[in-house]
């Protein structure tokens, strides 16, 4: 009798688990509701606007579900998230959930998102523009649109430091991100990238 003794707390853990799955589960119209202001922007009141964070949430889970998000809402996202102030929000536009329901072209690049981090003449190359570029590029962007490799010691240095607030030297910076557009699309692309 002592060996089912384990086996049913397991059972009853299991149990809860479940319930409270059950209990704190949101379906896709009570995650809509959540994103009304994104999503029809004019129609809600500010007063009543959840958190960023919270916007995430609802977003991160509807945009995994199978019948989240379509492509031209994705789209109208993307656009509304990068407009906005809170960096947080914006950074969340370029991240793989929305890149991949975004305008494409030809290339298979995101076009909005692309237009958003390398669209402006001259790139301001501040940190808060350094954060986007390398979340773009390197983490999500992938190799059609020029992230082939890891960030290397001193990008990652630069990365660390756009992180406290500080900018990466314009000069060195300006040199790296030009040798790296006559490096794109040269070559076989690295293993396990």
């Amino acid at each position: 009798m002592r060996a089912w003794r384990g086996h049913f707390v397991l059972m009853l853990l299991m149990a809860g688990l479940v319930a409270l799955h059950l209990a704190s589960h949101r379906s896709n119209d009570e995650l809509r509701t959540e994103l009304a202001h994104l999503l029809q922007p004019g129609e809600q009141s500010t007063a009543s606007l959840p958190t960023s964070r919270d916007t995430l949430e609802a977003m991160h889970i509807l945009l995994n579900r199978p019948q989240g998000f379509s492509r031209a809402e994705g789209q109208q996202l993307s656009e509304t998230l990068l407009a906005e102030d809170d960096p947080l929000l914006r950074e969340f536009a370029l991240s793989i959930d929305l890149c991949r329901l975004s305008r494409h072209t030809d290339l298979n690049v995101p076009a909005t998102q692309e237009q958003h981090v390398l669209g402006r003449t001259p790139p301001p190359m501040d940190g808060p523009w350094w954060l986007e570029y390398v979340t773009y590029r390197r983490k999500v962007g992938g190799k059609q649109v020029g992230g082939r490799r890891r960030l290397d010691n001193l990008e990652l240095l630069w990365y660390r430091r756009a992180l406290r607030g500080e900018s990466p030297p314009h000069a060195e910076l300006s040199m790296r991100l030009l040798r790296s557009a006559r490096e794109a699309r040269v070559g076989p692309i690295p293993r396990g990238q």
